[in-house]
């Protein structure tokens, strides 16, 4: 056995965070993405749980910096289908004799390795799944064997994630780890981050680039 892979689904950056364009400026959210892609990876990096990193994408600068920090790049052929491109690497990850796999997206730059190292601590079923606060989504699974279940990501995918892992007859566990609660999606979320002590990339482009100055200004005026 491997033990636990850490995989990571990530858009080409110019594609990403399109919700953000009411604040932002287009390579403004790429380089956002780029910047909490990194956090995720340093936390990673650090868990003492996590034996491997997979890295699913279609994009090749994304996988040659990947490649560059010593992970494993999976190469996205879904067409942009995320579940299937999950399904894929899954199996892949499973082919590589890994005992779990942890799925979990770039774009929660706020999560620490302690934080994955709780999680994965706390897994004790055959699918855990920690739900976003928000919408219902899913920002972390952990899945024993790695390929258990087939993945839902979407609105409401943490309790179609339970569902489709009891229809398999897996053991199911929701974890509410506050850690794992918010990933950045939304101009209210980029105010949120900018008040967090953690995420050091992430911050530190905000700050460099003028947004937190930029998004300060609309809060207050808002706010008058």
């Amino acid at each position: 056995m491997s033990g636990v892979w850490a995989l990571i689904p990530v858009k080409a950056p110019e594609q990403a965070k399109s919700r953000l364009l009411s604040v932002l400026q287009p390579h403004e959210c790429a380089m956002l993405s780029r910047s909490m892609f990194m956090d995720v990876l340093h936390a990673l990096e650090n868990a003492a749980s996590i034996s491997d990193i997979g890295v699913l994408t279609d994009d090749q600068d994304v996988a040659a910096l990947a490649r560059q920090l010593g992970h494993h790049v999976i190469e996205d052929n879904s067409g942009g289908n995320l579940c299937d491109g999950l399904d894929c690497a899954a199996r892949f990850i499973a082919e590589q004799k890994a005992s779990s796999v942890l799925v979990m997206p770039g774009d929660i730059p706020t999560v620490s390795a302690a934080n994955i190292d709780e999680l994965i601590t706390r897994h004790s079923a055959e699918l855990s799944v920690c739900p976003a606060i928000r919408d219902g989504g899913t920002n972390a699974l952990v899945c024993t064997p790695p390929d258990a279940v087939q993945f839902k990501f979407g609105k409401n995918s943490a309790q179609r994630h339970l569902d489709a892992g009891e229809q398999a007859g897996l053991k199911v566990e929701r974890l509410a780890l506050s850690a794992f609660f918010r990933d950045i999606d939304l101009p209210a979320d980029l105010a949120w981050l900018m008040n967090q002590s953690s995420a050091d990339n992430t911050i530190r482009f905000l700050r460099q680039s003028g947004i937190t100055a930029r998004l300060n200004t609309i809060l207050l005026s808002a706010s008058a």
